[in-house]
């Protein structure tokens, strides 16, 4: 797998794989999102485009390649082919990953919004709203720029390099498109503690604070079966949301400790993207599963007849009752 040519090629069948589960999700929720869930289709969505341009970004456009443990490397993708400058694919690289943070934000803001003052509308609050949102996706995109302030002379950088990490072939360090952001990752690695403290701490407050209304606060003014599929929406989120982010603790693991003890290994850092590359996929596969709405209609396009048996079966939420027609979320 150390080789360039075996690990585009595995980002390549990345992609392939990627387009059409990714278009397939797009469709089951524009299409197939009841009404109940309206509320949540737009939102929806752009989480999801922002998961599958990621993915697409990272196997087919930058395609990159990383020397660890220096912060350094270089792009196979399409963008060689472009013309695209190193450092403004990793710059844009890193910025979409604050990008899709940020959407994931959104969408518990979003939730914490509409489950603490409903469908009311009041325009000072929703200025407000705007503005927060706004202001974070200008974060993300911004966040990563102290360490651009310090970008070394690149050959002197790459002398460096090859002092402390002696193992990195030469013809690594003088091929076009190597690109060293830094020899010390002690800005980069504040820049990106920064965004993940501002974003996740934000979070944990909107999901206690859903968490406490929804489980631990009686509401007078909703039905119980309306409280219900509410919670069992918001454990379905949880879901969609956390799985995808375990997918990425094992290779976000790995390139922490590499970094941490100086090693350079070229094959396990080459798996450890392509495990980070299927983020989207799995992102796309959780959200298929875990809403039972998109679960059936899943099973009604791929197996129309095992979909009368399934449906009685094991719910993550099953409506029991009264159907609610009017939309809950």
């Amino acid at each position: 797998m150390s080789s360039d040519s075996i690990y585009l090629n595995g980002l390549h069948m990345l992609t392939l794989t990627e387009i059409p589960v990714h278009t397939f999700g797009a469709f089951i929720i524009v299409a197939k999102t009841p009404k109940k869930m309206s509320s949540i289709r737009w939102t929806m969505l752009l989480l999801h485009f922002v998961g599958a341009f990621l993915d697409v970004y990272l196997s087919f456009f930058a395609s990159p390649v990383l020397t660890l443990p220096m912060c350094s490397g270089y792009p196979l993708g399409i963008s060689v082919a472009l013309g695209v400058p190193t450092p403004l694919v990793v710059y844009l690289g890193i910025s979409f990953v604050g990008v899709i943070a940020v959407t994931i934000l959104g969408f518990f803001e979003d939730r914490y919004h509409r489950l603490i003052y409903g469908r009311m509308s009041n325009g000072e609050r929703d200025w407000k709203r705007k503005l927060y949102i706004a202001s974070h996706y200008v974060l993300a995109f911004l966040f990563i720029a102290p360490a651009y302030l310090t970008i070394p002379d690149q050959q002197i950088a790459k002398y460096e390099t090859k002092q402390k990490v002696p193992c990195i072939a030469s013809e690594v360090l003088d091929r076009p498109g190597y690109f060293i952001l830094a020899t010390e990752t002690l800005i980069a690695c504040l820049c990106l503690i920064f965004m993940a403290l501002v974003v996740t701490s934000q979070a944990i407050f909107y999901v206690a604070s859903m968490s406490r209304f929804l489980f631990l606060t009686v509401s007078k003014t909703q039905s119980s079966n309306t409280l219900r599929l509410q919670k069992q929406f918001f454990v379905a989120l949880c879901l969609q949301v956390v799985i995808p982010i375990f997918v990425l603790f094992v290779p976000v693991f790995y390139i922490i400790i590499v970094i941490w003890f100086n090693i350079h290994n070229q094959g396990w850092t080459n798996i450890a993207v392509l495990v980070m590359a299927t983020h989207g996929i799995a992102s796309t596969f959780t959200m298929l599963f875990v809403h039972k709405p998109y679960r059936d209609a899943t099973l009604t396009i791929f197996c129309p007849r095992s979909k009368s048996c399934t449906s009685d079966q094991s719910q993550l939420w099953k409506t029991r009752g009264t159907t609610v027609q009017s939309q809950v979320f």
